[in-house]
C-alpha cells in the first residue's frame, strides 16, 4: 500500500520548548494539509539538541505537555507523529522518540547508541521498538543508532518501514562550510545512510534531521566546533525509486512510500513503562 510521509526538518532554539513546539505545530499542520498520514520530527525537537548543563527541568514523560499536544494533533488530523524529546523516568533521563497514533496510543523508543557528550546526560536505551499500525510495522532509531549494524539486524524482516529522528551535525564551520579535519566526513553520511538502509532492508525509511546552527562538543578531544546541523532529511522508498531529499534549511519533505506489510510479530514492548502498548510479544534483547 502507498501512504504519504513527511520528514519535518526544522531548527530548534535550545530550551525554548514552547517556541519550538509552536514552530513544529505549524509545520505539522502544513504536512497534514498536504495529505501526510505519517510525520516525523527531529531528535529533541522541543528542547533543541545542545550540550546543555541540565535537561532535567525540561524532561517529560508520556503524559507531559509535548506528547499530550501531539496526541491531540494526531487524533484531530488522523496522522501518526514521531517526535524526539528528553524523557525522564525516576532519576534517569533518556534521549527518546515518542510515537503517537490517531487512536490515542503512545509508544516510546530510547536511543541505544549514545555518542560524544550524550553519555554524560542520558542513560542508553536497551531495546528496539516495533509498532504495528494500520499501514504496517514501523521500527525506530535515533540519529547515531542508524550507523550500527546491530540496530538493523534487530529489525531485519520484522518491519515494513523505518523512522529515524536525528540532530546530525555537519561537522563543518558554520560560516565557511569548511569540513572539520577529523570529523568532516561524518556530516554527509546523514544523506547517505537512510538510502542504504532502505536498499538493504527493502523498506521505506523516513529520516528527519534538525537544521540551523549548533556547537558540536567532542569531550575526548577537548574540542568544540562552531557547527551547523546537516539537514538533508530524506524519504527513501526502499527499492521503488530515488529518495526525496531536503537541503540544509527548514523544509518539509513529502513523498509517497510503498509498504508491503508482512505477517509476523506485531508490537515489541518499549523499555519505558510510561509508554502503553496495545499488543506486545515482549522485548527483543539488544
Amino acid at each position: 500500500m502507498k501512504i504519504i510521509a513527511a520528514a519535518v526538518q526544522m531548527p530548534a532554539i535550545p530550551l525554548a520548548v514552547a517556541t519550538n513546539l509552536e514552530r513544529a505545530d505549524n509545520l505539522l499542520r502544513q504536512a497534514h494539509e498536504a495529505g501526510a498520514e505519517l510525520a516525523v520530527l527531529p531528535e529533541m525537537f522541543n528542547t533543541g539538541y545542545s550540550h546543555c548543563p541540565d535537561f532535567g527541568p525540561y524532561a517529560e514523560d508520556a503524559e507531559g505537555p509535548t506528547l499530550t499536544h501531539l496526541r491531540a494533533r494526531s487524533r484531530l488530523w488522523g496522522m501518526c507523529i514521531a517526535a524526539g524529546f528528553v524523557e525522564h523516568e525516576g532519576r534517569h533521563l533518556y534521549d527518546s522518540l515518542g510515537f503517537v497514533t490517531p487512536d490515542g496510543d503512545t509508544h516510546i523508543y530510547r536511543k541505544r547508541n549514545l555518542v560524544f557528550w550524550e553519555p554524560s546526560r542520558f542513560r542508553a536505551g536497551r531495546a528496539p521498538l516495533v509498532v504495528s499500525t494500520r499501514f504496517g510495522r514501523i521500527g525506530f532509531a535515533i540519529c547515531a543508532d542508524m550507523i550500527f549494524r546491530r540496530v538493523w539486524r534487530d529489525y531485519h524482516e520484522r518491519i515494513d518501514m523505518a523512522v529515524v529522528s536525528a540532530a546530525w551535525p555537519d561537522f563543518a564551520d558554520r560560516n565557511t562550510g569548511r569540513r572539520d579535519w577529523l570529523l568532516g566526513l561524518l556530516g554527509p553520511l546523514s544523506a547517505a545512510i537512510p538510502g542504504r538502509v532502505a536498499q538493504d532492508l527493502g523498506i521505506p525509511v523516513v529520516f528527519a534531521n534538525q537544521c540551523g546552527l549548533t556547537k558540536t562538543k567532542v569531550p575526548v578531544l577537548q574540542t568544540q566546533i562552531a557547527d551547523r546541523f546537516a539537514g538533508r532529511s530524506s524519504i527513501c522508498d526502499g527499492r521503488h525509486g530515488p529518495p526525496a531529499l531536503a537541503g540544509v534549511e527548514e523544509e518539509i519533505v513529502l513523498s509517497p512510500v510503498t509498504l508491503h506489510p508482512q505477517r509476523g510479530l506485531k508490537t515489541w514492548r518499549s523499555m519505558s513503562p510510561s509508554a502503553p502498548v496495545a499488543s506486545s510479544f515482549g522485548s527483543v534483547p539488544s
